[in-house]
Protein backbone atom coordinates (compact mmCIF):
# COMPACT_ATOMS: atom_id res chain seq x y z
CA UNK A 1 0.00 0.00 0.00
CA UNK A 2 1.20 3.54 -0.74
CA UNK A 3 2.38 5.83 2.00
CA UNK A 4 -0.09 8.54 3.06
CA UNK A 5 2.17 11.22 1.58
CA UNK A 6 2.08 9.49 -1.83
CA UNK A 7 -0.07 11.73 -4.09
CA UNK A 8 -1.25 8.66 -6.03
CA UNK A 9 -2.63 7.01 -2.89
CA UNK A 10 -5.74 9.19 -2.72
CA UNK A 11 -7.90 11.03 -5.23
CA UNK A 12 -6.79 14.54 -6.08
CA UNK A 13 -8.80 17.55 -4.98
CA UNK A 14 -10.52 19.31 -7.87
CA UNK A 15 -7.94 22.12 -8.00
CA UNK A 16 -5.05 19.67 -7.79
CA UNK A 17 -6.59 17.57 -10.58
CA UNK A 18 -6.91 20.69 -12.75
CA UNK A 19 -3.27 21.60 -12.02
CA UNK A 20 -2.17 18.05 -12.82
CA UNK A 21 -4.01 18.10 -16.17
CA UNK A 22 -2.66 21.58 -16.96
CA UNK A 23 0.90 20.47 -16.19
CA UNK A 24 0.59 17.39 -18.42
CA UNK A 25 -0.85 19.43 -21.29
CA UNK A 26 1.79 22.14 -20.91
CA UNK A 27 4.58 19.58 -20.67
CA UNK A 28 3.38 17.82 -23.79
CA UNK A 29 3.22 21.08 -25.75
CA UNK A 30 6.58 22.25 -24.42
CA UNK A 31 8.29 18.92 -25.16
CA UNK A 32 6.85 18.81 -28.66
CA UNK A 33 7.98 22.40 -29.32
CA UNK A 34 11.32 22.37 -27.52
CA UNK A 35 12.33 18.74 -27.35
CA UNK A 36 13.74 16.88 -24.37
CA UNK A 37 15.75 19.83 -23.01
CA UNK A 38 12.82 22.13 -22.22
CA UNK A 39 13.13 23.68 -18.76
CA UNK A 40 10.63 22.48 -16.17
CA UNK A 41 10.14 26.10 -15.14
CA UNK A 42 8.90 26.72 -18.69
CA UNK A 43 6.42 23.86 -18.28
CA UNK A 44 5.18 25.39 -15.02
CA UNK A 45 4.86 28.81 -16.68
CA UNK A 46 2.86 27.34 -19.58
CA UNK A 47 0.64 25.46 -17.13
CA UNK A 48 -0.01 28.62 -15.12
CA UNK A 49 1.30 27.08 -11.92
CA UNK A 50 4.24 27.79 -9.65
CA UNK A 51 7.31 25.59 -10.13
CA UNK A 52 6.73 24.29 -6.61
CA UNK A 53 3.33 22.95 -7.73
CA UNK A 54 4.97 21.09 -10.59
CA UNK A 55 7.64 19.62 -8.30
CA UNK A 56 5.00 18.64 -5.75
CA UNK A 57 3.35 16.45 -8.38
CA UNK A 58 6.50 15.32 -10.22
CA UNK A 59 9.88 14.78 -8.59
CA UNK A 60 11.71 15.70 -11.78
CA UNK A 61 11.90 15.54 -15.55
CA UNK A 62 11.92 11.73 -15.81
CA UNK A 63 8.73 11.36 -13.79
CA UNK A 64 7.00 14.16 -15.71
CA UNK A 65 7.97 12.78 -19.12
CA UNK A 66 6.81 9.29 -18.07
CA UNK A 67 3.43 10.73 -17.05
CA UNK A 68 3.09 12.65 -20.32
CA UNK A 69 3.99 9.54 -22.33
CA UNK A 70 1.50 7.46 -20.35
CA UNK A 71 -1.15 10.11 -21.04
CA UNK A 72 -0.31 10.12 -24.76
CA UNK A 73 -0.49 6.32 -25.01
CA UNK A 74 -3.81 6.20 -23.15
CA UNK A 75 -5.29 9.08 -25.13
CA UNK A 76 -3.99 8.33 -28.63
CA UNK A 77 -2.36 4.93 -29.08
CA UNK A 78 -4.72 2.65 -27.17
CA UNK A 79 -7.87 4.07 -28.81
CA UNK A 80 -6.20 3.64 -32.22
CA UNK A 81 -5.48 0.00 -31.39
CA UNK A 82 -9.04 -0.53 -30.12
CA UNK A 83 -10.54 0.97 -33.30
CA UNK A 84 -8.31 -1.27 -35.42
CA UNK A 85 -9.41 -4.35 -33.47
CA UNK A 86 -13.02 -3.55 -34.40
CA UNK A 87 -12.29 -3.43 -38.15
CA UNK A 88 -13.52 -6.58 -39.89
CA UNK A 89 -10.93 -6.61 -42.70
CA UNK A 90 -7.66 -7.86 -41.13
CA UNK A 91 -5.45 -6.17 -43.75
CA UNK A 92 -7.25 -2.84 -43.37
CA UNK A 93 -7.03 -3.13 -39.58
CA UNK A 94 -3.29 -3.79 -39.57
CA UNK A 95 -2.36 -1.24 -42.22
CA UNK A 96 -4.64 1.38 -40.68
CA UNK A 97 -3.07 1.03 -37.25
CA UNK A 98 0.47 1.13 -38.65
CA UNK A 99 -0.37 4.28 -40.61
CA UNK A 100 -1.90 5.82 -37.49
CA UNK A 101 1.18 4.96 -35.42
CA UNK A 102 3.58 6.44 -37.97
CA UNK A 103 1.44 9.57 -38.23
CA UNK A 104 1.41 9.92 -34.44
CA UNK A 105 5.14 9.43 -34.10
CA UNK A 106 5.91 11.98 -36.81
CA UNK A 107 3.64 14.55 -35.15
CA UNK A 108 4.96 13.98 -31.61
CA UNK A 109 8.70 13.68 -32.14
CA UNK A 110 9.69 16.02 -29.32
CA UNK A 111 7.68 14.06 -26.75
CA UNK A 112 9.02 10.75 -28.01
CA UNK A 113 12.61 12.04 -28.05
CA UNK A 114 12.16 13.13 -24.43
CA UNK A 115 10.67 9.74 -23.55
CA UNK A 116 13.65 7.99 -25.12
CA UNK A 117 16.14 10.31 -23.38
CA UNK A 118 14.56 9.78 -19.96
CA UNK A 119 13.91 6.05 -20.23
CA UNK A 120 10.13 6.49 -20.11
CA UNK A 121 9.59 3.63 -22.55
CA UNK A 122 9.09 0.78 -20.12
CA UNK A 123 8.58 -2.90 -20.94
CA UNK A 124 5.05 -2.61 -19.52
CA UNK A 125 4.22 0.29 -21.82
CA UNK A 126 5.68 -1.56 -24.82
CA UNK A 127 3.65 -4.67 -23.98
CA UNK A 128 0.43 -2.63 -23.91
CA UNK A 129 1.10 -1.71 -27.53
CA UNK A 130 2.77 -4.87 -28.79
CA UNK A 131 0.10 -7.29 -27.56
CA UNK A 132 -2.74 -5.69 -29.58
CA UNK A 133 -0.42 -5.29 -32.59
CA UNK A 134 0.41 -8.98 -32.32
CA UNK A 135 -3.27 -9.85 -32.33
CA UNK A 136 -3.84 -7.76 -35.47
CA UNK A 137 -0.87 -9.49 -37.10
CA UNK A 138 -2.20 -12.96 -36.17
CA UNK A 139 -5.63 -12.06 -37.60
CA UNK A 140 -4.00 -11.04 -40.88
CA UNK A 141 -1.91 -14.20 -40.99
CA UNK A 142 -4.93 -16.40 -40.25
CA UNK A 143 -6.80 -14.71 -43.11
CA UNK A 144 -3.83 -15.31 -45.43
CA UNK A 145 -3.27 -11.61 -46.17
CA UNK A 146 -0.06 -11.12 -44.16
CA UNK A 147 3.21 -13.01 -44.53
CA UNK A 148 3.40 -15.97 -42.16
CA UNK A 149 7.03 -15.29 -41.20
CA UNK A 150 6.34 -11.91 -39.57
CA UNK A 151 6.40 -11.65 -35.79
CA UNK A 152 4.87 -8.91 -33.61
CA UNK A 153 8.30 -7.45 -32.86
CA UNK A 154 8.66 -6.65 -36.59
CA UNK A 155 5.83 -4.11 -36.46
CA UNK A 156 7.52 -1.41 -34.33
CA UNK A 157 10.53 -1.74 -36.66
CA UNK A 158 8.27 -1.08 -39.66
CA UNK A 159 6.92 2.01 -37.90
CA UNK A 160 10.48 3.15 -37.17
CA UNK A 161 11.58 2.68 -40.78
CA UNK A 162 8.68 4.78 -42.06
CA UNK A 163 9.35 7.46 -39.43
CA UNK A 164 12.99 7.69 -40.47
CA UNK A 165 11.88 8.46 -44.02
CA UNK A 166 9.72 11.28 -42.64
CA UNK A 167 12.82 12.90 -41.17
CA UNK A 168 14.01 13.49 -44.74
CA UNK A 169 10.67 14.37 -46.34
CA UNK A 170 7.67 14.66 -44.04
CA UNK A 171 5.25 14.65 -46.95
CA UNK A 172 6.33 11.29 -48.34
CA UNK A 173 6.31 8.90 -45.38
CA UNK A 174 3.01 7.37 -46.51
CA UNK A 175 4.60 6.32 -49.80
CA UNK A 176 7.42 4.56 -47.99
CA UNK A 177 5.11 2.98 -45.45
CA UNK A 178 3.04 1.53 -48.29
CA UNK A 179 6.19 0.12 -49.88
CA UNK A 180 6.97 -1.56 -46.55
CA UNK A 181 3.39 -2.81 -46.29
CA UNK A 182 3.65 -4.33 -49.76
CA UNK A 183 6.57 -6.34 -48.43
CA UNK A 184 4.43 -7.54 -45.52
CA UNK A 185 1.57 -8.76 -47.70
CA UNK A 186 1.20 -12.46 -48.34
CA UNK A 187 2.03 -13.29 -51.93
CA UNK A 188 -0.96 -14.41 -53.91
CA UNK A 189 -0.61 -17.30 -56.35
Amino acid sequence: MSAPSDPVARPLRADAARNHAAILAAARAALEAGGPDVALEEVARRAGVAPSTLYRRFAGRDELVAAVLEDYVAESVEPLLARAAAVDDPWAALTGVLEGLVDGVTRHRGLLAAAKATGAFTPELAARTLAPLGELLRRGQAAGVVRADLVPEDLPVVVHMAVVTAEHDARRWRRYLHLLLDGMAARRA
